[in-house]
Order: C-alpha cells, then structure tokens, then sequence
C-alpha cells in the first residue's frame, strides 16, 4: 500500500529522526485543485501541527514576493520562503535577490510576437514575470510545450515554463533549486533529509534537489518522473494524504 511506501521512505532517508524541512509550493499543492486559489485550511492546519516539532515549513513559489510574503505571515509559516520560482528569497529578515537584470524589455517582445496577455501580478514581481495563455491552449498540453520551447528558443538565457496558472519567465540562472540550496546553506539544513511538495514543471529541479521529492496526483507528466513519491489524489487532497503520514510518522518515532 501507498501508506507503507512513504513510511518506508521517511524512515529510509531520515533514520528515525524529523526531516531538516519541508519546501512546499502554494498553487496546485496547498490550494483545493490546480487552477484554483483557494487554500485548503485544513492543508494549513496540518502544517502549523508540524512547526512543534521545530521544522521549517518554507513556502516555494512563482507567486509574486509580496503574495508569498503575506500568506507566510497570516497563514503563520516559517519566515523562510522562496517566491518568483527562485528568484527572490527570504531568510527571516533578510532579502536576497538573485535576479541580476530586469526582463520588461522582454516582456514588451514576446507579448507582441507571441500575441500573450502578461499578468497584472508583474506590477509586484521584483524579477520573474508572468502570461496568461490563450483558453483554448490550456487543455492542449503539446501546444503549451511548443509554446514554451519557442519561446526559450528566442531568449536562451531565460526558462518559460506554464505552472497550470500562468506562463513564468526568469533568468535560467534562477531555479527553486538554487534558492533552496541557498536556504539550506544559511540555516543549517540538510538536504538529503528534507522533503519538497510540488505539482509543475517549475518544481522539478527542487523535486530532485531532496531526499524525499513528492508531488501531486494531478501533477505534470514531466515532474512526475522524478518525483520519489506520486501521491494518489489532485491538490491539496494529496498534501493532506502526505502530511498524515509524516504526522504518523512522528509518532511512531516519538
């Protein structure tokens, strides 16, 4: 059973002890399906049981840095995050920008040759920038991809990735991976040890960066092959179904 597969995990990788932390992503993983931007709370409740255990709990996002800020504070989370997939990290106090260069020129380009309508969320991006794609693309996941491709083709020094949300773009040398290599570094954490939660293609490389990548049941195809664990259900019914089994976990070791 599915159960005994992630116990057997947790205890392969973390040797009877708590994960060093866990990276989770907002849309399509915390929210009640993909598409959709409305928080499961009982997600939230779950996550506030964990922070007895002194885990950090870190957001990892492509919402903008003002969004993941907020909801780090009023859904009482670890004041550790990473929002704009990367770009933009926060360590308690301290702000780090890894995004070198502004992408509004950009922007301006591919709204044009590509006929995209950007986000009004790039008004509060500090780096990443964000498209809505046309209805009709969205339910033809091959266009999506051509889509993106065409894109990264004409900047090579930028990825285009569609979340589900909207189509992001940002420096190749930004990734959720960096940022919580960065993270893992300045608090001490191990990343061997820790778990990430993601459902899109931008969650890959953070998905392969831990001891225990997990992802949606609705996930993307792609990041569903490097994903230690597929959970069995869509959004925030799979997170609920991991953070159980993490909770049963600790009591077993307790």
């Amino acid at each position: 059973m599915l159960e005994n597969f992630i116990e057997s995990l947790l205890s392969q990788h973390l040797h009877g002890a708590k994960p060093s932390a866990i990276f989770i992503d907002i849309d399509g993983v915390i929210t009640v399906e993909r598409g959709s931007y409305v928080i499961d709370l009982e997600t939230i409740d779950l996550l506030r049981r964990l922070m007895p255990y002194n885990i950090p709990v870190c957001l990892v996002s492509g919402n903008a840095y003002p969004t993941v800020l907020t909801l780090q504070r009023y859904l009482g989370l670890s004041q550790i995050f990473v929002a704009e997939n990367g770009c933009v990290i926060q360590v308690n106090k301290e702000l780090i920008r890894l995004c070198r260069e502004n992408l509004d020129e950009i922007v301006d380009e591919i709204e044009k040759i590509f006929s995209l309508k950007r986000s009004t969320s790039n008004l509060y991006r500090l780096c990443d920038r964000a498209f809505h794609i046309p209805e009709a693309m969205k339910a033809k996941h091959e266009d999506v991809r051509r889509l993106e491709k065409a894109i990264m083709e004409r900047y090579p020094h930028i990825n285009a990735l569609y979340t589900g949300y909207v189509l992001h773009i940002y420096p190749k040398y930004c990734s959720k991976s960096v940022a919580i290599k960065i993270i893992a570094e300045k608090i001490g954490v191990d990343l061997e040890k820790a778990i990430a939660i993601g459902d899109s293609v931008t969650d890959m490389d953070m998905i392969k960066s831990v001891g225990i990548g997990a992802v949606v049941g609705d996930a993307d195809e792609e990041v569903k092959k490097e994903a230690k664990i597929v959970l069995p259900y869509k959004a925030s019914q799979s997170t609920k179904y991991l953070l159980l089994a993490l909770l049963n976990y600790f009591m077993r070791i307790s």
